[in-house]
């Protein structure tokens, strides 16, 4: 080489480029020394000839476009932007990131379709587009990506039906789409995919039967299909998917029985299937699911023997309301020891509640209301030291107000109305000093409102009786029930009722929570989980 020459450096076009995103995203990337050596300590990995091998800027305040000059980073094997302020389009330049496994671009502001382009980046093992503005169709050219195993689009705005050339990724293990709004019916394409471990299209617009050919899915764990518009039973076959974890299949339009196979899945942890059109009786075999954390069948017209239920001693939530199951709780409902939330409202339960209840020390929620249970509350409720929530209002409960309710100090909710109650408030219900709500209205609790009650720093709601209220209680708003009106008297227990209309005894989802035979006469509020429909109280 002649003196005063120089040797070519093929370095100094990716130096340009990093260069151009430093100004692009107003950040500097101190990883280029001079003269454009590498320094993988500053997030940005290079080979033995100082080209570009991954970039890791997730989390790292970036705002601004993607460069369309990142394209040409041929030797870039991962590219994660997670997490950033990123807007704009995916450039459709990526189509040059041949080399390229790894591309997370999720929590960012990215918009418009992804980019049929995409197609041409066949070394991709995963992609991670979630939470983004991403519109239009899921690009059928991503069936090309054979060697996919991670696809993530979930929290876009992604739309029409799912193509049919997914079915092409034979290598894909987690299929996520949920919280779009794809439609159509889960296309008999996807049968092929038969290495899925996670499976996740819950919240669009799907319609048609649960397919069958997922019972086929022996790796699959997670399955999440709920809030579609689904129809039709659950396959028979479901017990095949023996590695099942968590079925998820809630807020649909499924109908006929619960198949017995489902106790053959005893690596389920969880099962949600509230809020569908499923009847008759709830399967025996779900008492085989040692492993099953949670259950929530609400909101059905199912039937059950609580008695089958016990065995499940994992069990953390059993909510059951809004069925017709009927009979008395068992006694032997204390031997769910891990029990956390109990909801069986609005059933047709008759009897009393078992003291054996005492024994869920780790109860936090006990939702009873609106059944036929009858006296005497058991003085064991008040070993549930744990309780946050007690709701049993509309009951036949026909006592003097149990010292056991006075006892529960870590209350914050409590509602004892629309039963016999006789007697007088007590003044020890003044202790609990963690309540934030307390409903004792349309009972026959007579005499006035013990002083004692304004001591209660946290108390904002209380309901009682027209008879029950004096002059002279304190500084919480009083709301009391009479009739068909509420009265509200605000700041001070001396200030005059003014009438309230009542809430409208039905409330529409885009399909049913609340209606005139699941919650009869009874008040609609939003549904504070979902923020999309309504539940009775």
């Amino acid at each position: 080489m002649a003196p005063g020459s120089h040797r070519p450096d093929s370095r100094r076009p990716e130096t340009a480029v990093l260069v151009e995103c430093a100004a692009a995203w107003g950040r500097t990337f101190r990883g280029w020394r001079v003269g454009g050596e590498c320094n993988t300590a500053q997030f940005i990995s290079c080979d033995g000839a100082g080209l570009v091998t991954a970039m890791w800027l997730d989390g790292r305040g970036l705002v601004g476009s993607i460069p369309t000059a990142l394209g040409t980073l041929t030797s870039l094997t991962a590219l994660n932007l997670c997490c950033n302020s990123l807007y704009g389009p995916i450039p459709a330049s990526f189509s040059g990131l041949a080399s390229l496994a790894y591309l997370d671009l999720q929590y960012n502001a990215l918009s418009e379709s992804i980019p049929d382009a995409i197609s041409l980046m066949t070394a991709l093992t995963s992609l991670y587009l979630s939470s983004n503005q991403l519109s239009g169709a899921i690009p059928p050219a991503i069936g090309a990506l054979t060697s996919l195993q991670q696809l993530y689009l979930p929290q876009n705005k992604l739309s029409e039906s799912i193509p049919t050339e997914l079915g092409h990724l034979l290598e894909l293990q987690s299929l996520f789409l949920d919280y779009n709004w794809v439609a159509g019916t889960i296309p008999d394409a996807l049968s092929a995919l038969t290495n899925l471990i996670h499976l996740s299209m819950a919240h669009n617009h799907l319609v048609g039967a649960v397919p069958n050919f997922l019972t086929s899915f022996i790796a699959l764990t997670q399955m999440y299909l709920n809030s579609n518009l689904l129809s039709g039973s659950i396959p028979a076959f479901i017990g095949n998917c023996v590695a099942l974890e968590v079925l998820s299949l809630s807020d649909n339009w499924l109908t006929r029985v619960m198949p017995m196979s489902i106790g053959a899945l005893t690596n389920l942890r969880r099962i949600n299937l509230y809020n569908n059109q499923l009847h008759g009786s709830i399967p025996s075999t779900i008492g085989q699911l040692e492993q099953l954390s949670w259950l929530s069948l609400s909101y059905n017209a199912l039937t059950a023997d609580l008695d089958d239920l016990i065995p499940l001693g994992n069990l953390v939530g059993l909510l059951l309301s809004c069925n017709a199951i009927s009979g008395s709780i068992p006694t032997t409902i204390g031997e769910l020891f891990s029990l956390q939330t109990l909801d069986v409202s609005n059933n047709m339960l008759t009897g009393i509640i078992p003291s054996t209840i005492s024994g869920l020390i780790h109860l936090t929620s006990l939702m009873l209301y609106q059944n036929k249970l009858e006296s005497p509350v058991p003085q064991g409720l008040s070993a549930l030291t744990a309780l946050k929530l007690i709701d049993l209002h509309n009951n036949k409960s026909s006592e003097a107000l149990p010292p056991a309710f006075t006892k529960m100090k870590r209350a914050e909710y409590m509602k004892l109305s629309r039963n016999n109650f006789t007697g007088s408030i007590p003044a020890s219900i003044s202790s609990l000093q963690s309540l934030t709500y307390l409903d004792l209205s349309s009972t026959f609790l007579a005499g006035t409102i013990p002083t004692a009650i304004s001591k209660m720093q946290r108390l904002s709601r209380l309901y009682v009786h027209p008879t029950a209220t004096p002059c002279g209680a304190g500084r919480c708003e009083v709301v009391q029930y009479s009739g068909t009106a509420f009265c509200r008297a605000c700041t001070n227990f001396c200030d005059t009722c003014t009438k309230v209309a009542r809430a409208p005894p039905e409330c529409k989802k885009k399909r049913r929570l609340c209606s005139r035979n699941s919650c009869p006469g009874r008040i609609c509020i939003p549904f504070v989980r979902s923020c999309q429909g309504y539940k009775c109280i």
